[in-house]
């Protein structure tokens, strides 16, 4: 049975020395087994085993390794089991038996977090209590502030009241080991809900996932920031835990492999889950959860468990074996699942605003958008104005228009999931009237050998300003459409539209574009030619831009490269076998790729020579003729007057047969 471990004071500040009850290393026993029988891993086969099991006054764990074996921890050497432990070891061939020192014991003592110690007290008897940890953050059911931690650190709710203690009056914080420099700070919070194996405080049912350790108070100091982050107490001496925090982003269940875990007492310390979904017996009750090699001692109690960023446990109790501390964990969703609609505090990342820039211009109305964590809730409060909602898509985008009304927008945003909010973030950006409409070219257009003219649309008798790559003004024309002539080459461009009326300039409009060179020509070979066997091409020509760059290619290989002189090109390439072939060719002037230019051939396969004494090999066709460099045409052709031959006679071969 493993030992709870809160730790019991008489009086905050009194001396009271904290017994280290978790050292120790696994002393594994052989498991005797028939090869031909396994134990059940998983289901309610598996629950109802570890419910019989957990029976055995030896017996003080039952759970799964992940490599298909069920773990059972006990006090009681395998040679000294009995009845129906003695009897699952023998019979089941993955059944693995360790041996610990000790049962497992309990591990219990303005900006909140978990692995923070407190003092829980019976407000009738506040000389008396107990020492704990902070396992997370967390809401309750409505959205207010609350702190989760274990069930027995309440006495079977008995306390009922809580503070903080001083960071560096706790033993991890530097405090006496035998916690006679606690000192208190802050009221904390009121118990609501506490359970310590199973219903009302019972022993548990073995085998049943609502065996938990878990309790949950609501924070009644508005004094208290709760943060969504666990301490590693590497700051314990400036007395803010939260300067150092690892956040917790998500719950889950616990995985084989590390571990880390923060509490009052021995601070931050890292080990490996090594069994999960299984029950022990700490200091009497049931608890379901998972057995880690870690450190802890008593005070620790309710302390967070934690994988990467992921909640995945509170503190409940602990042993050694043979010198290796095993800490177990009593799973959080179970515990969360019975308190009544208590959640874990996660962190939101805050949201980033892309387009405009911070500071910079948009048109009235126009989209103003950003990024974000994905699914959640954009909250928009402008400057004086009510907040209003916006959904964040499953990409992590989000959007809103602008305000017709001109002038500085200020405003901030935040992004929400359930109860959990991320940082407020402040922006600013200028509404101006709406730009212009660039209609020709498009942005991002291709445009082949050159651009002979700009045009869109805008407010009707209001002064276009073209910019960049053309210098020019117009005026919108009253049919709200306008157009500059230019004569922009090849090579990539960028224009900006504005529109001004009654002395307002709107906000720009751009659009970015190239000026590409027209596809090179490709003169030979010819599209859909047809080579003879061994007559493929063994270069490519054609014409194009004089200067230009001709890059081509042969079944997407590379085949030559070369300049365009005189409006002529031609590149040399090795002849390429018989089949279909593609053959592609573009040219590129001033950093501008053309579009290209495609040709597929065909080359002929080798022609079928027939073998001596007639066909091929001799198999009764005709001999060969000796004209072995006959092109496969020609060779066609005599195949076609062979077969003629052979039909006469084959015909007059019948007759013969019918006038006899």
């Amino acid at each position: 049975m493993m030992t709870a471990r809160k730790k019991h004071i008489a009086a905050v500040g009194t001396t009271a020395a904290i017994a280290l009850a978790l050292s120790g290393a696994f002393v594994p026993t052989a498991a005797i087994a028939d090869e031909e029988s396994t134990a059940p891993t998983s289901g309610a086969a598996f629950d109802a085993t570890a419910k019989q099991l957990l029976t055995d006054e030896g017996v003080q764990a039952v759970a799964t390794d992940g490599q298909g074996r069920v773990v059972v921890y006990t006090t009681t050497p395998q040679e000294n089991l009995e009845g129906a432990a003695d009897e699952f070891v023998e019979g089941n061939s993955n059944v693995v038996v360790k041996v610990i020192d000790a049962p497992f014991t309990t591990t219990a003592d303005t900006d909140v977090v978990g692995g923070a110690g407190y003092f829980a007290v019976d407000p009738a008897a506040p000389d008396q209590g107990a020492l704990c940890s902070v396992g997370f953050t967390g809401w309750n059911a409505t959205g207010d502030p609350a702190i989760i931690s274990a069930g027995h650190c309440t006495d079977d709710g008995l306390l009922t009241a809580s503070a903080l203690t001083l960071p560096t009056g706790d033993p991890a914080g530097g405090g006496a080991s035998d916690n006679d420099d606690v000192a208190l700070t802050y009221l904390l919070g009121e118990l609501e809900f506490s359970q310590y194996g199973g219903p009302g405080n019972t022993p548990g049912t073995e085998g049943s996932e609502d065996a938990v350790d878990i309790s949950v108070w609501d924070v009644v100091n508005s004094d208290l920031t709760l943060l969504p982050e666990i301490t590693d107490w590497t700051t314990a001496a400036s007395e803010d835990l939260s300067a150092s925090t690892t956040q917790v982003r998500s719950v889950g269940t616990a995985q084989l492999g590390t571990v880390e875990k923060s509490g009052r007492t021995t601070g931050h310390t890292t080990g490996n889950v090594e069994a999960v979904g299984g029950w022990a017996n700490v200091d009497g009750r049931q608890v379901y959860g998972f057995l880690a090699t870690l450190d802890s001692a008593e005070g620790d109690s309710g302390g967070a468990l934690y994988q990467g960023t992921t909640a995945v446990g509170i503190l409940s109790g602990g042993t050694t074996s043979d010198g290796v501390s095993l800490t177990w964990g009593a799973d959080l969703q179970a515990g969360l699942s019975l308190t009544g609609g208590y959640s874990v505090a996660v962190f939101v990342d805050a949201p980033v605003l892309a387009s405009p820039a911070d500071g910079g211009q948009i048109g009235a109305g126009g989209t103003i958008s950003g990024t974000g964590p994905a699914n959640h809730t954009l909250v928009v409060t402008p400057d004086g104005e009510a907040a209003f909602e916006v959904p964040i898509d499953g990409s992590g985008n989000w959007s809103f228009p602008a305000p017709d009304e001109y002038g500085d927008f200020e405003f901030t945003l935040l992004a929400k999931q359930g109860f959990n909010e991320s940082a407020e973030v402040s922006y600013s950006v200028e509404v101006l009237p709406a730009p212009p409409v660039i209609t020709v070219p498009g942005d991002g257009a291709r445009i082949v050998t050159e651009l002979t003219e700009i045009s869109g649309t805008g407010v009707a008798g209001a002064t276009l300003t073209l910019t960049g790559a053309v210098d020019e003004t117009t005026t919108v024309g009253s049919d709200g459409t306008w157009s500059v002539e230019t004569d922009l080459g090849i090579g990539a461009h960028e224009v900006t539209a504005r529109q001004s009326s009654g002395g307002v300039v709107s906000a720009s409009a751009t659009a970015s574009f190239a000026v590409v060179p027209a596809a090179p020509t490709v003169n030979s070979p010819l599209a859909g030619a047809r080579f003879a066997y061994e007559s493929s091409p063994t270069g490519a020509n054609g014409a194009g831009l004089n200067g230009a760059d001709i890059t081509v290619t042969l079944d997407g290989a590379a085949a030559g490269e070369t300049e365009v002189v005189d409006g002529a090109w031609s590149v040399q390439f090795a002849a390429p076998a018989a089949g279909a072939h593609t053959l592609v060719v573009t040219q590129t002037v001033n950093g501008q790729t053309s579009d290209p230019t495609t040709v597929t051939f065909e080359v002929a396969a080798a022609p079928v020579v027939p073998g001596p004494g007639g066909g091929s090999g001799g198999s009764g066709s005709l001999p060969a003729t000796g004209m072995s460099d006959i092109t496969p045409f020609v060779g066609g052709a005599v195949a076609l007057l062979l077969a003629g031959i052979a039909l006469v006679a084959f015909r007059r071969s019948r007759t013969q047969v019918g006038q006899q």
